[in-house]
């Protein structure tokens, strides 16, 4: 916890800072957007300018303030070559297809000099080298070798920490080039939010046959679906891989008496319904989140063997659909849900 007199001023940085820099998919890098200090290196060097300068007064040595002038203008040339070597960048952020929890996704960060569109070039231009781009909760940056021509693309990943729309912290772009005595970054906030699905369950059990959710039932409805043994629908002749419980005996032994065979029961193909339902409020003993990996395990599941299925979960609801495109629509769905 802050102390009660440092609050209010950390409210204020935050609200300078979220202001100063808006969320967006596409920046171009000016003087309003980059920062530049000495580093530790720079500072160093200004001390040993300022004792060069101080022992070049005081034993009136011409040389010596040559040669500490001479210094410190490289530094001023090496301040601007440092500002101009990020001046006049174009980011644009693409992302890859959305993926699961626990999953990593890429992100394409594309850098467009301005040189090739304008043809003009900042006279204190160096070359833009020692790139380094990292997110600002990452401790190590990715070195960028930026490679002549229009366009460079920078490929970053992200693991997809929780389910739901993903907010990306703020991407840094720095440089020390070229004497390393300044550095000079910019902060960007991208707006662009990756969908993170839920991860499906582990051994997920099959999908349903019908409307009722509940896999164990399965059997028993199956076995109700067999004809009764008084039953004399589907009979047909018997057959070398018959069961003894198959036959029907009393009509067997007409068909005997009359010079026929035995004659056995049809067991019909269990049937299944031509579409399926994949309805999240009857899992029941399941936590929500628990609940959405159990009917995104069954989305695979579908889209996997081809079936015909809608979804439902509380308020939500998608109409019955196949193919691709609606499984990226249920799982979208899911991610998005929110209980009541």
């Amino acid at each position: 916890m802050l102390p009660d007199w440092r609050q209010p001023w950390t409210v204020r940085w935050q609200t300078w800072w979220v202001r100063r820099h808006p969320r967006t998919d596409a920046v171009r890098l000016d003087h309003r957007k980059l920062y530049i200090v000495p580093t530790a290196s720079g500072l160093l060097y200004c001390v040993l300018l300022a004792c060069l300068l101080l022992a070049s007064i005081n034993y009136q040595l011409n040389l010596g303030h040559l040669l500490t002038f001479t210094l410190a203008s490289a530094a001023l040339v090496a301040l601007h070559a440092t500002h101009a070597t990020l001046s006049g960048l174009h980011l644009r952020a693409r992302t890859s297809e959305p993926g699961f929890v626990g999953q990593t996704i890429d992100i394409d960060i594309i850098l467009q000099d301005e040189t090739s569109a304008t043809g003009w070039r900042h006279p204190m231009r160096l070359g833009r080298h020692g790139l380094v781009m990292r997110w600002r909760d990452a401790a190590k940056g990715v070195p960028l070798a930026w490679t002549p021509g229009p366009d460079a693309l920078q490929r970053l990943t992200r693991t997809l920490a929780q389910r739901g729309l993903q907010t990306l912290p703020p991407l840094e772009l720095s440089s020390r080039f070229p004497l390393g005595l300044f550095r000079v970054w910019t902060v960007w906030r991208i707006a662009h939010q990756p969908l993170a699905w839920p991860a499906p369950e582990v051994d997920a059990p099959p999908i349903p046959q019908d409307d009722t959710t509940d896999p164990a039932d399965a059997p028993a409805r199956r076995t109700s679906l067999l004809p009764e043994p008084g039953d004399d629908d589907g009979a047909r002749p018997w057959r070398r891989e018959d069961r003894p419980s198959q036959v029907l005996w009393r009509r067997s032994a007409q068909s005997l008496a009359a010079g026929g065979g035995l004659l056995v029961r049809e067991v019909p193909p269990p049937r299944q319904s031509r579409e399926r339902h994949l309805d999240g409020d009857r899992l029941h003993g399941l936590d929500p989140e628990a609940r959405l990996r159990r009917l995104s395990a069954w989305v695979l599941q579908a889209d996997a063997q081809g079936l015909h299925y809608r979804l439902s979960l509380g308020a939500l609801q998608v109409d019955a659909g196949a193919g691709p495109g609606h499984r990226r629509k249920c799982l979208d769905a899911l991610a998005l849900w929110s209980a009541p």
